[in-house]
C-alpha cells in the first residue's frame, strides 16, 4: 500500500443536488485535500474523495498520512483514498 503524508489543508463535503439539465442527481462526497511535495520537491495539493470525514476531524493544519492507490486515464498519474486494512 501507498500513503500519502502530507499537511491537511481542508476536508469539506461537496456536491448535492440535482443537474438542472439531465435531472441527475449529485451525490454529496467527502473530500480531503492534502498539502504534499511533488517529485521536484514543489507544494502540490492532492484532493481526494474518502468515505467519511469523522476520522479526519480537527487535523487541519497537521500533518497526516493517508492511505493511497496510484490510477492514471492515460496521462498525469493520480492518487485516490484507500481504505484502510
Amino acid at each position: 500500500m501507498l500513503t500519502l503524508t502530507g499537511t491537511m489543508r481542508a476536508g469539506v463535503q461537496v456536491g448535492g443536488g440535482v443537474n438542472r439539465k439531465t435531472g441527475e442527481v449529485i451525490p454529496v462526497r467527502s473530500v480531503l485535500q492534502v498539502e504534499g511535495l511533488d517529485h521536484r520537491g514543489l507544494v502540490q495539493l492532492f484532493t481526494l474523495t474518502v468515505p467519511d470525514l469523522a476520522e479526519f476531524a480537527g487535523q487541519e493544519g497537521k500533518t497526516i498520512t493517508v492511505p493511497v492507490r496510484p490510477w492514471s486515464a492515460g496521462g498525469t498519474v493520480s492518487l485516490a483514498y484507500e481504505g484502510r486494512k
